[in-house]
């Protein structure tokens, strides 16, 4: 006859009560994120340019703080933070438009839809996110 140790732990199944994040509102994350990290480098990269003497789009060294800002707000989306989503898009608009009106030329239309479209993703995801995790508690609880 066999007897259980009487100091063992009880035998219990319990469920994961991680959620997982639906892949679309992952999806729409990271392309936002991702789109902010290209826009920060490609702007990194004409600013190092005109630095280095050619005259390029007007840039100067004062673009690094565009460069840095860029790069913190795809680290809130990262985050999944509605406000640097929401910061992004508005900021890459209202930049479009500035240099829209101080150089008279709609130039890079099609990438600005592109960039506007991962964007609005962002936003659309990080707010599908937050809506998911105030009716989940355990989701909110894993830091997910």
């Amino acid at each position: 006859m066999e007897t259980e140790n009487p100091y063992s732990a009880p035998a219990a199944y319990v469920a994961d009560a991680t959620p997982e994040i639906p892949e679309d509102i992952r999806k729409k994350i990271k392309g936002a994120w991702i789109a902010a990290a290209v826009s920060g480098s490609l702007t990194f990269a004409i600013t190092l340019v005109a630095m280095s003497g050619t005259p390029i789009l007007g840039f100067s060294a004062w673009e690094l703080l565009d460069v840095g800002f860029i790069f913190g707000l795809a680290f809130g989306i990262y985050k999944r933070s509605r406000a640097c989503a929401v910061a992004m898009l508005a900021y890459f608009i209202i930049s479009k438009i500035i240099f829209l009106v101080e150089s008279g030329k709609p130039s890079g239309v099609v990438m600005s839809v592109i960039f506007i479209y991962y964007f609005w993703q962002g936003v659309s995801g990080t707010f599908a996110y937050h809506k998911l995790k105030d009716r989940n508690p355990a989701l909110a609880a894993s830091g997910g």
